[in-house]
């Protein structure tokens, strides 16, 4: 993993085992359990855990993501969550965002925002009141959802029911 500071702070710094703290971040065919940054870009590596202003990510996969702004480009992401969030060629399994999401490419299981722009992916369930579309498919609406979470609860609490028996 590489470093690069920005001005200010100084070089980042290794809090502990795989933990890195600056003001930027630069991870390079590596990668790091916690990062917290104004600035982290990952490139062909990977985290855990990172917490910035500004995240950018290239052939590479973050586990956890929060920050103001989140691109990522040909990677995975297990959860990010973010004022405004970009995806092209992505798995995600949840997407978060503030303000807006941006999906082209992609796949989601879960994605919220309070505007969506998505195109040619599929994504789980969708949960947004402005939803700009081309060439998607969205498996759950939110009614769907709420249906289905019916549906299982019932059947879980007839489960519970007869195992009282």
């Amino acid at each position: 993993m590489s470093g690069e500071a920005n001005g200010k702070s100084g070089d980042p710094k290794r809090i502990g085992p795989g933990e890195v703290k600056g003001s930027a971040v630069t991870v390079r065919q590596g990668g790091a359990e916690a990062i917290s940054a104004e600035e982290v870009t990952i490139r062909q590596g990977g985290a855990m855990n990172v917490q910035a202003g500004r995240v950018s990510v290239t052939q590479g996969g973050i586990a956890l993501a929060s920050a103001e702004k989140i691109r990522v480009t040909a990677g995975t992401v297990g959860a990010a969550v973010a004022d405004r969030v970009r995806l092209e060629q992505v798995v995600a399994s949840v997407v978060a965002a503030r303000e807006s999401a941006t999906l082209d490419q992609s796949m989601a299981g879960v994605a919220l925002g309070r505007t969506m722009s998505v195109r040619d992916s599929i994504i789980g369930l969708a949960v947004t009141p402005r939803l700009d579309a081309r060439n998607v498919r969205v498996l759950m609406g939110p009614r769907a959802a709420l249906a289905f979470g019916a549906g299982v609860g019932i059947v879980l609490a007839l489960a519970r029911l007869w195992r009282r028996r």
